[in-house]
């Protein structure tokens, strides 16, 4: 996993992120210090959903799901890896690029994810927002 931070204006206030990417089940530690979670899967992979519901599951065993704001976002396109090509010019802050095969959805290879179960599964983690993303058509990619 990596750390990353990025200044955002809310409300006409400056507000720092500090992003730490996280690669498997969520520990006491990582539970501990994170006020907000996106739990990222594949629209055309049912495994990558079914690991999202148990890595809540995991997090909600250490912190009560009130406690921590999330997020649950479906892309489109198999989850790839992300490269780090460059910084963004401030010397210390890097430029994520997500490596994503070209968006996957078709008759050949299908929706496996319907809106309702995302829909359903962001309902039942209480306290998150669900938004579905695509590269290609740039939809939800700046939210």
């Amino acid at each position: 996993g990596g750390q990353f931070k990025r200044e955002v204006m809310v409300d006409g206030q400056s507000h720092l992120l500090l992003i730490r990417e996280e690669g498997g089940a969520p520990d006491a530690k990582f539970a501990s210090w994170a006020d907000a979670v996106i739990f990222v899967f594949s629209l055309e992979n049912e495994s990558s959903f079914e690991e999202v519901t148990q890595l809540h599951a995991l997090l909600s065993g250490y912190r009560g799901a009130s406690e921590v704001a999330l997020a649950l976002v479906g892309t489109q396109g198999e989850l790839g890896t992300w490269e780090l090509p460059h910084g963004d010019g401030d010397g210390d802050s890097p430029c994520l690029t997500p490596l994503l095969p070209p968006d996957k959805i078709s008759s050949s290879n299908p929706r496996v994810i319907e809106d309702a179960r995302a829909q359903a599964l962001c309902g039942d983690m209480k306290r998150c927002l669900y938004y579905e993303t695509c590269a290609t058509y740039g939809l939800n990619v700046d939210r």
